[in-house]
């Protein structure tokens, strides 16, 4: 119906331009040929034209598709109920009023001894108390009666912690899968440094046993408990197999794994939210973290975002305090969005994507976060069926610049480390730092950024 009627209008729009001999003179039959002729010939026209235009807007929509990161935040309901593997609805994963998700009435809180007694009120119900000695803070995960879920409202109830605490937010890893230019040349990776370098990350958990890894170390632990539940929640694979690939993986038995003696410490923190999605609670990657600085790992990735959080903050500033070395994505919402953490957090090191050209990655944010670029397009990585797919994101380019820095702080301290880096980087943009490719580009296929083997 709607192709024949798009077919006649056409027809309405050419019959003018025909010569007026042709519609007056000559006998009906001839007449009604040459009409019935020119309707066929403008209905095939037609045909064409909106076969075309069909064409045209289905692969406009297979590269937009393929290009653009899916926004599944915005595709979760308003309120999703987590559950453990038994089938215990553990907390409800909620959408806040100012767009962020956080776990449903849920605070944490950063406390001394002596600030305990003042949690004792019937609005507070405390939940879990962790003792993070890896970090050296104790952190209150605490549920309030909806009345109290504000920051108003606990402002005005407990009035010398307010700037202690903050939401139990939700983080979400920064990687999509896309189709590859089958024309674009991939790079093969080089070994960076071969010592037994000790390296953590927070992410998903890693098939450990993809062959991939086949001569790596990997030491994982499990964050994913909650409160009381008998269960655990589920844990995906997908995101922290291809992070883990792109620090210690081989794609095949003849390449070479950017760090082939590397220790690599993996902290599982991401639970699954849907077939496609997942997240992290901030109580997890607490937790996470404060295991990773008890394996006195050199540097951390963290391929992962979300808000500001004054908890959060605070760790990141303890474990800045301890000389440990954080790496983390800068984010895949766009050039406009705002900035995300913990990559804006003073003294982590914001890592952008660039492709084989050195072109920016069409979807990372940007802004004074960004520290580096690094490879992050069109990235062959591990996946959990044993195979490979191609990834793009600024979650993959982060490891690289992880890799390289691990490098270098087995001779030199986290200072000297990052300000060599930045003397090696290839300036792109405008001269100097710049809110698109901070202080430059970082080659790991360059000789330069190499570090020899110990004598």
């Amino acid at each position: 119906m709607i192709l024949r009627l798009n077919i006649h209008w056409l027809m309405f729009l050419t019959v003018p331009a025909l010569p007026t001999l042709a519609l007056g003179a000559g006998p009906g039959n001839l007449l009604d040929g040459r009409i019935e002729a020119i309707t066929q010939q403008v209905e095939r026209r037609a045909e064409r034209l909106i076969e075309r235009k069909i064409t045209e807007d289905v692969k406009r929509r297979i590269v937009e598709a393929s290009e653009m990161p899916t926004d599944l935040e915005a595709l979760l309901p308003e309120v999703l109920p987590i559950r453990t593997n038994d089938g215990v609805t553990a907390f409800l994963d909620a959408r806040q009023s100012d767009g962020t998700r956080a776990v449903a009435k849920q605070w944490l809180l950063t406390v001394s001894e002596e600030e305990l007694g003042k949690l004792h009120h019937p609005d507070i119900t405390i939940l879990q108390r962790q003792q993070l000695n890896g970090l050296g803070l104790t952190v209150v995960r605490f549920r309030v009666k909806p009345e109290r879920d504000s920051r108003a409202a606990l402002r005005e109830l407990l009035p010398e912690l307010a700037d202690q605490l903050d939401r139990n937010h939700i983080y979400t890893p920064q990687s999509a899968t896309t189709q590859a230019d089958p024309q674009a040349a991939i790079p093969s990776v080089h070994s960076l440094c071969t010592e037994p370098v000790r390296v953590g990350m927070v992410d998903t958990l890693v098939s450990s046993e993809h062959p991939a890894f086949t001569e790596a170390r990997i030491v994982q632990q499990r964050f994913l408990a909650v409160g009381n539940h008998s269960g655990d929640l589920a844990a995906p694979r997908a995101h922290g197999t291809a992070v883990a690939s792109v620090l210690v993986g081989r794609s095949s038995t003849q390449a070479e794994a950017r760090l082939p003696g590397a220790n690599l410490f993996s902290a599982s923190v991401f639970y699954e939210r849907s077939a496609v999605a997942s997240g992290a609670t901030l109580a997890h990657l607490l937790e996470g973290l404060n295991w990773l600085t008890e394996q006195n790992v050199a540097v951390i990735n963290i391929s992962l975002t979300g808000p500001d959080n004054r908890v959060l903050a605070a760790v990141i500033r303890r474990l800045h305090q301890q000389g440990r070395v954080l790496v983390a994505a800068v984010g895949n919402e766009g050039p406009a969005a705002p900035p995300l953490y913990p990559a804006a957090y003073d003294g982590v090191v914001g890592v952008t994507a660039v492709d084989n050209t050195r072109a920016l990655y069409r979807w990372a944010n940007r802004g004074q976060q960004v520290t580096f670029a690094a490879r992050g397009v069109d990235i062959t990585v591990a996946h959990p069926d044993g195979g490979q797919v191609t990834n793009s994101g600024t979650s993959l380019a982060a490891p690289v610049v992880t890799a390289l820095l691990a490098c270098r702080l087995l001779r030199l301290s986290p200072e000297q480390a990052l300000q060599t880096m930045i003397d090696d980087a290839e300036d792109l943009g405008e001269p100097g730092r710049d809110p698109r490719f901070g202080h430059g580009f970082l080659d790991d296929l360059s000789d330069q950024l190499k570090t020899p083997p110990a004598a």
